[in-house]
């Protein structure tokens, strides 16, 4: 797992400890499905099956209790060689430090899972993009089996409060939370942040990025009415 996937996982619980609150709630920052998808070490849809809690390597430190998750594969998008007929995923048990609590009929409907390599183990978090198979929209669903992974050079910068701005070509600045705090608007759901090919553009400089439709072209006004930055689009 790279350091900053692992403080994602870690940071609530880091925090909740330095203050002395156990009652504190885990906090998510915004992630794009691109980018959680670029992020993961391995993404797969998959049944939770079972779930074992895993005792603590540390008697010092308390909050790191832990449960595993028996997983069925299904189909696997990245990063496993095999199929196999299962895995185990780990969680922080407790939501309060951003574990992950599968509340849904375990053997029920397949989920989308993008989790993080941490050692030999695999981990997700309350932060983790964990979700229904039947919630992912078409255009999402092509997202993850062919164009996210060709966008993993460009980064998509959410914009939380005005003015936002970016700092390169290889940005995209994801403006939905600015009309709907779940993140949940036409930029998550329909685009893709893509590299087009630069002419001209000498060895190893940043990709040129720009949000391109992953399903039916809406109009640039339905994508992101009067906050989208001033870049020409195809």
């Amino acid at each position: 797992m790279s350091p900053v996937a692992l403080s994602r996982l870690l940071a609530a619980a880091i925090l909740v400890l330095a203050l002395g609150d156990p009652t504190a709630a885990c906090s998510c920052a915004p992630q794009h499905p691109q980018m959680a998808f670029c992020e993961a070490d391995v993404v797969i849809r998959g049944k939770f099956m079972g779930v074992t809690p895993l005792n603590s390597s540390s008697n010092t430190q308390k909050f790191e209790s832990w449960i595993r998750y028996k997983i069925k594969i299904t189909k696997t998008y990245k990063g496993l060689e095999s199929q196999g007929n299962g895995i185990f995923i780990d969680s922080l048990e407790q939501e309060t430090f951003c574990g992950y609590q599968h509340r849904a009929p375990l053997n029920g409907e397949e989920y989308l899972i993008m989790a993080e390599r941490q050692d030999k183990h695999l981990i997700i978090s309350l932060c983790s993009f964990v979700r229904p198979w039947g919630r992912i929209p078409p255009s999402q669903r092509h997202g993850i089996s062919q164009a996210y992974g060709r966008g993993c050079t460009c980064q998509v910068v959410p914009c939380e409060f005005r003015p936002c701005e970016l700092l390169g070509d290889a940005q995209c600045l994801w403006t939905d939370g600015l009309l709907d705090q779940s993140w949940q608007g036409p930029q998550a759901q329909r685009l893709a942040c893509l590299p087009r090919p630069s002419q001209g553009a000498p060895p190893g400089a940043d990709p040129f990025c720009i949000w391109e439709t992953l399903k039916s072209r809406p109009s640039r006004a339905a994508i992101c009415p009067g906050l989208c930055p001033l870049r020409n689009t195809p």
